[in-house]
């Protein structure tokens, strides 16, 4: 696994996405949270209700590298503000975004000073879904990005590529991808796959609210992911917590 430095102070709606390897670093990552706890009282409470103890512990190690990334940017530890049930959370007393995504040993986490932003990974597994709705998302998904096209010669990861560029713009706008599967025309009687690829260009496209977004490349996993940000943001910076150029150092 890979990543560079970011400068000491990072630059007005500059992006860092933030590796964890589960596999290699949750045990360093519990031994953190043993020796100094940074969760939230309400993020104890959630992971208490993870019956499953390896799950659990997978749970608490991704948010307690939340916690270590969020507050390397803030500049203390941090508290959640949530405007809501269905919104998305802030750091309170903060103007910045993050978003953080766990799927099998690989999470993400991105943040920024300014504008919002929303990062979504998937690691390959099978996926049950219609043949019609499939090729809908994968249309939908190759019109936001065209200058990245999906994976042609592996279906598994085309799909799952596809579906992290809408879960990303989801995340974005703080609505979920129900919505914007909505939006796009992909359920619900869609308009047809030609409506669906210029709603997808329109969305990305928009004069008012543009999304930016980018593939991010993740050698040493087998998966994919996508992160989505308003304007203006560069390419986003690849970063990892353990490691000669990490957060916690070598």
């Amino acid at each position: 696994m890979t990543g560079s430095a970011r400068p000491a102070q990072a630059l007005p709606g500059a992006t860092d996405v933030w590796i964890v390897d589960l596999g290699a670093e949750a045990a360093a990552l519990l031994a953190a949270h043993e020796a100094r706890p940074l969760l939230t009282e309400a993020e104890r409470v959630r992971a208490e209700r993870i019956v499953d103890a390896r799950l659990r512990e997978r749970w608490i190690a991704a948010h307690t590298a939340l916690h270590l990334v969020l507050a390397d940017r803030v500049g203390r530890a941090i508290r959640f503000d949530v405007p809501g049930a269905t919104a998305k959370p802030r750091v309170a007393g903060w103007n910045g975004d993050f978003s953080l995504t766990h799927t099998g040993e690989l999470v993400l986490i991105a943040v920024r000073d300014e504008g919002r932003l929303g990062v979504d990974a998937e690691v390959r597994r099978p996926v049950h879904i219609s043949a019609e709705r499939r090729g809908l998302i994968e249309i939908a998904g190759g019109a936001m990005l065209p200058d990245v096209t999906l994976p042609e010669d592996d279906p598994g990861l085309r799909f799952l590529a596809a579906w992290t560029r809408l879960e990303a713009i989801g995340k974005l706008r703080g609505t979920g991808i129900g919505a914007l599967l909505e939006q796009l025309g992909i359920v619900a009687r869609g308009p047809g796959s030609d409506a669906v690829a210029e709603r997808a260009r329109r969305l990305v496209g928009d004069p008012i609210q543009p999304v930016g977004l980018s593939s991010i490349d993740l050698e040493h996993f087998d998966a994919v992911a996508a992160l989505a940000t308003s304007p203006p943001a560069g390419a986003p910076r690849l970063r990892t917590l353990f490691g000669e150029a990490g957060l916690l150092g070598g």
